[in-house]
C-alpha cells in the first residue's frame, strides 16, 4: 500500500514534532546538515582515506544490520533508525528513500553509469571458519629432556686408585649438568601468525581513530574553538612553518608526548565549542584524506 504522505515529510514530523528556530526547516536540510556529515565521518574512520573507489562509494545499506550498527554510533543516525522502526517502514520503502551520498543507491548508480563493479574488500583477510572438531587432531610431540639412568658399582679401593675414581666421577657429573643446561635453554618459539595478524589489525584501527580525532581537533581550532594554550601555540607554529598545512599525525603525536594536557579535556573543548553553522569536522577529515 502506497503512503499518501511523502516519507520525507513523515520522517521530519516524527523527528521534529515541535521544531525550534535552530532546527532544520525540512528533511532535506536535516540530511545535508546532520546525516551526510555523519556518513563522511564513518567512511573516514572505516577506510582511513578516499583514495579507493570503494571508499568513495561505500554502499552503506540502511537495512543491513552491520551497516546500521556502524552508523548508529552517531546521534542523528540513531534517531533515524528508531524512526524507521516506530513508523513501520518496510524494507523497500527504506531502500527507495535512502538515496544520498555513501548509500547503496549511490554505489549502484556509479556501477551502472561507469559499467564497473566496485569490489568490496571488507573481511577479505578473514578465512573460512572451520570447526575444530572436524579437524584431524595430530598429537603434538613436545621436546623433552632425555635422562639415562646409570647403574654404578662401588668398589672399594685403596690409596691413589680411590682418589682417581672420585675425580673421574666429579668430571662426569659436570658434563651431565652442562648437557642438561644446554637442553633446557632452548630457543623460544616463533610468534604465531594469528597473533601477528591481530596486532596489525589493532594497529590499523588505532591509526584510523587517531586520524579522525586529529581531524576534529584541527577543524575546531580553525573555527576558533578555545583549546588548551599549549596545543593552540603548537598548531599556530606548525601552520606557520608548513604553510598552513598541519598533518593529522602531528597533532596526535603532540598530544601523546604532552600527557598533562589530556585528550579528554581537548575533546570536551571541541564538543562544547562546535557551532551549528561552523564547518563540520567530517568535511575537514574528508578533505585531508
Amino acid at each position: 500500500m502506497r503512503r499518501q504522505t511523502p516519507i520525507a515529510q513523515t520522517l521530519y514530523a516524527h523527528l521534529y514534532p515541535s521544531p525550534s528556530p535552530k532546527d532544520p526547516s525540512n528533511f532535506s536540510t536535516h540530511l545535508s546538515q546532520h546525516l551526510v556529515p555523519e556518513v563522511r565521518l564513518e567512511v573516514a574512520t572505516f577506510y582511513g582515506d578516499l583514495n579507493s573507489t570503494e571508499a568513495r562509494y561505500p554502499g552503506l545499506n540502511y537495512c543491513h544490520p552491520p551497516h546500521r550498527a556502524r552508523l548508529a554510533r552517531f546521534k542523528h543516525h540513531a534517531r533515524l533508525f528508531r524512526a524507521f522502526t516506530e513508523l513501520g517502514l518496510t524494507y523497500q520503502e527504506i531502500q527507495d528513500f535512502c538515496c544520498w551520498e555513501g548509500t547503496r543507491w549511490a554505489r549502484e548508480r556509479f556501477e551502472r553509469d561507469e559499467g564497473v563493479k566496485v569490489r568490496d574488500t571488507t573481511g577479505e583477510e578473514i578465512g573460512a571458519w572451520v570447526d575444530w572438531r572436524d579437524r584431524d587432531l595430530v598429537p603434538e610431540v613436545k621436546g623433552g629432556i632425555e635422562r639415562k639412568t646409570e647403574v654404578r658399582v662401588c668398589v672399594e679401593r685403596g690409596g691413589e686408585d680411590a682418589e682417581m675414581e672420585d675425580e673421574g666421577d666429579v668430571e662426569d657429573d659436570d658434563d651431565d649438568e652442562g648437557s642438561e643446561g644446554s637442553d633446557e635453554t632452548a630457543s623460544p618459539p616463533e610468534p604465531n601468525e594469528e597473533v601477528q595478524a591481530r596486532e596489525e589489525h589493532m594497529d590499523l584501527i588505532r591509526n584510523r581513530r587517531d586520524t579522525s580525532i586529529s581531524a576534529r581537533i584541527l577543524a575546531a581550532w580553525e573555527e576558533g574553538t578555545a583549546l588548551p594554550p599549549e596545543l593552540e601555540q603548537y598548531l599556530k607554529e606548525r601552520s606557520e612553518r608548513n604553510g598552513h598545512q598541519v598533518r593529522d599525525t602531528d597533532i596526535f603525536e603532540f598530544l601523546r608526548t604532552r600527557r598533562r594536557i589530556g585528550l579528554d579535556a581537548v575533546m570536551t573543548a571541541v564538543e562544547s565549542g562546535a557551532a551549528p553553522e561552523a564547518r563540520s569536522a567530517v568535511e575537514v577529515a574528508a578533505t585531508a584524506a
